[in-house]
């Protein structure tokens, strides 16, 4: 079943998520959420606390591909941080 939920974007950036959807992605308060970004849209998964727990999601091409664009943009900073120093 699809459900539309939404929420109001602070002048921060900051946002609350609904109770709804916390429910669903399993976050409580203090809890952290991961946002992939791919030609697909957006995905909103809850942040496992431990780094190999990842692999559970390694099935999921959308984020496979987000994961290593962002790898991919980290050592591209790296490169451009270095070079302002």
């Amino acid at each position: 079943m699809t459900q539309l939920y939404q929420s109001k974007i602070f002048a921060n950036g900051s946002t609350t998520l609904p109770k709804p959807v916390r429910d669903a992605l399993g976050v409580k308060a203090g809890d952290s959420v991961r946002y992939v970004i791919s030609e697909n849209g957006v995905q909103v998964l809850k942040r496992l606390s431990d780094d190999n727990s990842l692999k559970v999601h390694a099935h999921d091409p959308a984020l496979r591909e987000a994961l290593d664009a962002a790898e991919e943009a980290m050592d591209e900073n790296r490169t451009l941080l270095r070079e302002l120093k």
